[in-house]
């Protein structure tokens, strides 16, 4: 990965960067860094826009090196709070750290920035894979490498709980689709940066497009019944971050789709969007020194067209500087000769292209124009693709502003025909109510009328048979009365054919009679009478009786309705005294977690306390340990030297000796210090000390290596301290 890294940062120093970079590239990368530490620290993955210092500290130590700064985590003393936000973090770097960008410039300040880049994103890369796996195992997708080994492109090679074979992009594509994710970021209409960092969906399925496109794979299918409802732009439904971006290409293109392809096609897009490169393609050129036509590899970009040898732009054979006054020239096909031709004029040269097709000759044509209309549009600091990329999202806004305005309309009447059916339905249900009210009161008058004729039976029945009764004491009256009559009447007969002293008493006696039966008669009215006030006092009892059943009736009714209230009120107080209960049992558990809490932080403190002392001890060893490194170093450079000039003596002295010209073997002299000349110039004891001085000399080196092999050992123990 190291070498993907080392590879980028030449590319941006040999193209020379044509696309800008700026403080807020260096934001964007810082941003990520600052938010994968934000998240890691949650289990649930819940974004608190804070960070603790003592994560931030290895972040700024690591930039204070990349920017030579010595001991940048300090700048963190000096901030009184235990947990920073990003605009602190952005403040705190700028004042301390990236203020020293300014004095870089050129290539220089565009590999600082490549480095940042690379160290922010190796610290994201594991954290962002890992979230695309998960994201991807939840949605039920199994095409995705989880827990496989990583082969030499950084792709996995096994698989866990899956058959297929494994699908994700290599470290080196996703550094490039996540410089791409940077670069596609939306902005406020100030043209700030907009925190989180959030891109379009649309931009996400464009680039899978371009993608495959670019390697001629078939272009992914959208479904627009996928996509979110246009009633949600206001919630930034289609707002997207980093890992979803990648998951959207990976869904779209790596299905029965070839890596190394992909990949590919990867590297030409994101030539395209960073270096802003608009077009690429062979076409054949018509040489203006030697008159023949060769064919070229061209690579129109937003200020120039260049031509190669071939598709690896290796060998530059020349390039040809756009301008306000370029435009391009059609001509017609001729038999016999170039087809597809157009002709490039700039204010110095003519140059005549021929392109493979008709579709790529217009295509040509039409990029250029767009390239000399962009130029001529005045000093611009916005690149094609950046300029693109805001038209494209001007397009996407009246777009989603037209539909929502069209599903807003659509919802109005829907909501409106909801509304009528509500009302119909309304309408309909009081029908219905006052049927089945009608139909209620109807029933009632039906049961009061049933009731009321039962009641009516009932007490015709009862009179009936009061009247029966009078009837029959009424009969039997009668029958005594006929009766007597016939019994009278066989008497006035037997009295008749008496004398008639005895018709006279009988007379007097029938008179007596008679007197009785209207006696007995006006007995019978007076019962009759009797029978009818009974009657009405019956009555008068029933509607007493039926007022009283009534009573009873609501008497029950509020009974019942006080013991229902009863009820409630006891079953409220029931759950009142429970929710007191398990309030109660909840605070004991809050204190006693409180309380463990706060020995947990106790021992916290302790722990980071003997931390720091044991790091203070650490930084001291350290210390002592460069201390000796350095003077076992002197020490070594000293032996080196003394080595050296060893060599040289011993080299000298054996081309001294071996110079010598042979000769008879002589015997030795008794005396030789002295020669034919008299006595030499050197004694013996000039001979011992230069022994002696040797042995000196190789005792020095000894100590020496020894020396290095300690300050060896003892760098190798403050290493692994």
């Amino acid at each position: 990965m190291k070498d993907i890294f080392k590879v980028q940062s030449e590319e941006l120093v040999v193209h020379g960067a044509p696309h800008k970079m700026e403080w807020e590239e260096v934001k964007k990368s810082l941003w990520h860094a600052f938010d994968v530490l934000d998240t890691t620290s949650h289990l649930k993955k819940i974004r608190t826009a804070q960070v603790p210092k003592t994560k931030l500290r290895v972040l700024t130590n690591n930039l204070g090196h990349l920017l030579s700064v010595e001991q940048a985590e300090t700048i963190w003393d000096k901030v009184p709070k235990d947990n920073i936000d990003f605009d602190q973090f952005i403040d705190v770097l700028n004042k301390n750290l990236l203020v020293g960008l300014d004095k870089h410039s050129g290539a220089k300040l565009v590999g600082l920035i490549s480095e940042i880049d690379n160290l922010c994103w190796m610290l994201c890369e594991n954290v962002y894979r890992q979230r695309i796996l998960d994201d991807t195992l939840e949605n039920g997708e199994n095409h995705v490498a989880v827990n496989g080994e990583k082969n030499v492109d950084g792709d996995y090679t096994n698989i866990i709980g899956s058959k297929q074979p494994p699908r994700i992009f290599c470290s080196g594509d996703c550094f490039k689709l996540w410089k791409i994710f940077n670069f596609l970021v939306e902005r406020a209409e100030d043209k700030s940066l907009l925190f989180p960092l959030l891109t379009d969906i649309e931009e996400a399925e464009r680039i899978a497009s371009e993608i495959c496109q670019t390697v001629g794979l078939p272009l992914p299918k959208v479904n627009p019944n996928q996509r979110r409802g246009s009633t949600d732009i206001l919630l930034q439904s289609f707002l997207i971050d980093f890992s979803d971006f990648v998951k959207v290409i990976v869904k779209k293109i790596t299905k029965d789709n070839d890596t190394r392809v992909i990949s590919h096609g990867i590297s030409e897009v994101y030539n395209q969007i960073m270096y802003d490169i608009v077009r690429k393609g062979y076409m054949v050129k018509f040489g203006n020194k030697v008159t023949a036509w060769k064919e070229r590899w061209f690579v129109l970009n937003s200020s120039e067209l260049k031509y190669y040898t071939n598709a690896e732009e290796k060998d530059l054979k020349g390039s040809i500087a756009l301008c306000q006054a370029c435009f391009t020239q059609s001509f017609p096909d001729k038999p016999g000769g170039r087809h597809h031709r157009f002709k490039l004029h700039t204010p110095g040269k003519h140059y005549e292209l021929s392109a493979p097709d008709l579709k790529s000759k217009n295509e040509w044509m039409a990029d250029i124009k767009i390239v000399v209309s962009h130029i001529g549009t005045g000093p611009s600091k916005d690149s094609l693709q950046l300029a693109a990329l805001k038209e494209r999202k001007k397009e996407r806004e009246e777009r989603r502003r037209r539909t929502a305005e069209e599903e807003l309309n659509r919802c109005a009447e829907r909501e409106k025909l909801l509304e009528r059916e509500r009302q119909l339905e309304e309408e309909r249900r009081q029908r219905q109510l006052a049927q089945e009210e009608i139909l209620e009161r109807e029933r009632l008058l039906a049961l009061e009328r049933q009731k009321r004729a039962e009641e009516e039976e009932r007490r015709r029945r009862e009179t009936n048979e009061l009247l029966d009764e009078k009837k029959k004491e009424i009969d039997a009256e009668r029958q005594r009365c006929a009766d007597t009559e016939a019994r009278l009447q066989a008497e006035r007969e037997a009295l008749m054919q008496q004398s008639k002293e005895e018709l006279e008493a009988e007379r007097e006696q029938r008179a007596l009679v008679e007197a009785r039966l209207r006696e007995e008669e006006a007995q019978l009215e007076e019962e009759r009478r009797r029978l009818k006030e009974l009657e009405e006092a019956k009555a008068a009892l029933e509607a007493m009786v039926e007022m009283e059943r009534a009573l009873k009736k609501d008497e029950e009714i509020v009974r019942n309705l006080q013991a229902r209230i009863l009820e409630e009120e006891y079953a409220k107080r029931e759950e009142l005294e429970r929710l007191q209960a398990e309030q109660n049992k909840k605070l004991m558990e809050e204190q006693l977690t409180r309380q463990e809490l706060e020995a947990a932080h106790r021992l916290k403190e302790e722990a980071l306390r003997l931390a720091k002392e044991q790091l203070e001890a650490l930084t001291r060893e350290r210390e002592m340990a460069d201390q000796q490194l350095r003077d076992a170093a002197e020490k070594l450079k000293q032996a080196e030297i003394d080595r050296q000039k060893i060599q040289e003596r011993m080299k000298l002295k054996a081309m001294t000796s071996s110079s010598r010209m042979a000769g008879p073997i002589r015997t030795p002299d008794p005396n030789p210090f002295v020669t034919h000349r008299g006595l030499g110039a050197f004694t013996e004891a000039d001979f011992q000390r230069r022994q002696q001085s040797q042995e000196e000399e190789n005792s020095n080196m000894s100590s020496a290596e020894q020396n290095l092999s300690n300050s060896t050992q003892a760098i190798t123990l403050q290493t692994e301290l």
